[in-house]
């Protein structure tokens, strides 16, 4: 009853902590992930990276002049006088010096990549942590920890990654500038809803897991206490009986440790079964999860598709129109041309005839060659989408693919671990 009594206590105490907030709650993001999933800061990116390869090959260009320069010098050096040679070298070491301030200007802890690199992520890390602030607000995270700069961070569980909630969220406000207010009201009533959920679920394990330290704490106890009465009851039971009765109490002490630790093995046992429970049900969830993940970005990549596939259907609709167009203007002008020359007279009329039917038939020719050739840029166009889309998609999956496969064998390794310490429990038990 006292037992009870104390798991009641602490079953509300752990309540009580929860409500009030309970222990600290913690995520972490990947911010190189992030800023490489923001289309903006990729192509700025890849504009920087062309500026500085010029930048190195202009370097390279310099270094290559100042070791021409030096190797003629030493070869032309026997035959040079004292002045001469002092001048090659002064123009020599004032390239050096141009160079050092050149590689100083852009390449330097103040120049001009760096500067403009980090102008160019701040920007992006001013939205993400705009976004970070809001999802902990929603999920009552206390702490967000990014990844690449936190030092002591050496080992953490993926369950606590956000980065891919807020490349979503990010993806999903960009989106929201082309949609509707109600669209927007829809969208947004989603989010808060998903936050609300990941919140609950969220509590619930960590209600679950201080009820099963509770319990476990509770069952420590009372196996303590029931050790204590077995050792003063058996040295009780050793002092009132006789010399004839020692051997009975004896054999009764023995009989109930054998009995103890026939209970301390099931014990044992029934931890391990709720051990291979907890873990098979945190599998589940965390197929689940993967599961939902997958969907997700199954309907985010078919969106993706629908829209370029609407938007190369309203350039072609655009490119006929003003085809259409121009054959009608090119139609009318054929038919005045032929009209002035019906009106004239004779081997003028004639003349002009044929030569307005030359022209007609080079104009004629000379549009459908552009006709064309617009055809196969187009095609040629539509093609490179097609295979980018492809490939963005086949990059997806790989990911995905990859995640799964890691997470899949992390799991196994994890029930094979577990496996292993039931088994060398067994042996354990069955040697005692």
């Amino acid at each position: 009853m006292r037992y009870f009594f104390l798991f009641i206590i602490t079953i509300f105490g752990y309540s009580f902590v929860i409500a009030q907030g309970g222990s600290a709650r913690v995520a972490f993001i990947d911010m190189e992930t992030i800023l490489q999933n923001v289309p903006e800061y990729t192509e700025a990116s890849a504009q920087l990276a062309t500026r500085a390869e010029n930048w190195k090959k202009e370097i390279e260009q310099k270094k290559e002049e100042i070791k021409k320069k030096k190797t003629s010098l030493a070869n032309e050096r026997v035959l040079l006088t004292r002045d001469l040679i002092e001048d090659k070298e002064e123009e020599i070491s004032s390239l050096e010096d141009d160079l050092l301030k050149f590689q100083q200007k852009y390449f330097g802890t103040d120049g001009d990549y760096f500067s403009q690199k980090i102008s160019l992520a701040k920007p992006i890390q001013d939205q993400v942590f705009s976004m970070v602030q809001d999802i902990a607000e929603a999920r009552k995270y206390d702490y967000v920890l990014d990844k690449n700069t936190e030092n002591t961070m050496l080992i953490a569980d993926k369950k606590y990654d956000i980065t891919n909630l807020v490349i979503r969220r990010m993806t999903t406000a960009r989106r929201k500038q082309h949609m509707t207010a109600k669209q927007v009201e829809a969208v947004e009533k989603e989010e808060k809803e998903e936050d609300a959920i990941a919140l609950r679920q969220s509590r619930r394990e960590e209600q679950q897991r201080r009820r099963l330290e509770a319990e476990k704490q509770m069952r420590l106890e009372q196996k303590k206490e029931k050790e204590e009465k077995a050792n003063s009851s058996s040295d009780k039971a050793l002092e009132s009986t006789s010399a004839n009765d020692k051997k009975e109490a004896l054999k009764r002490m023995q009989e109930e440790k054998i009995k103890e630790q026939e209970e301390r093995k099931q014990e044992l046992e029934r931890q391990k079964q709720e051990r291979i429970e907890a873990q098979k049900k945190a599998i589940e969830n965390q197929q689940k999860e993967l599961e939902l993940k997958k969907q997700q970005d199954k309907e985010l990549r078919e969106k993706l598709q629908k829209e370029k596939e609407e938007q190369l259907l309203q350039q072609q609709k655009a490119a006929e129109t003003a085809r259409l167009e121009r054959e009608k203007k090119e139609k009318e002008e054929r038919d005045k041309k032929l009209l002035e020359a019906e009106n004239q007279k004779g081997n003028e009329k004639n003349e002009a005839l044929q030569k307005l039917l030359a022209e007609r038939q080079a104009a004629e020719e000379k549009r459908r060659a552009e006709i064309e050739q617009k055809k196969q840029e187009a095609l040629e166009q539509r093609k490179k989408q097609i295979e980018e889309a492809k490939r963005k998609q086949d990059e997806i999956r790989q990911r995905v693919q990859k995640e799964q496969e890691e997470k899949r064998n992390k799991m196994l390794l994890e029930q094979k671990q577990l496996l292993k310490e039931i088994e060398e429990a067994k042996n354990a038990n069955n040697k005692k």
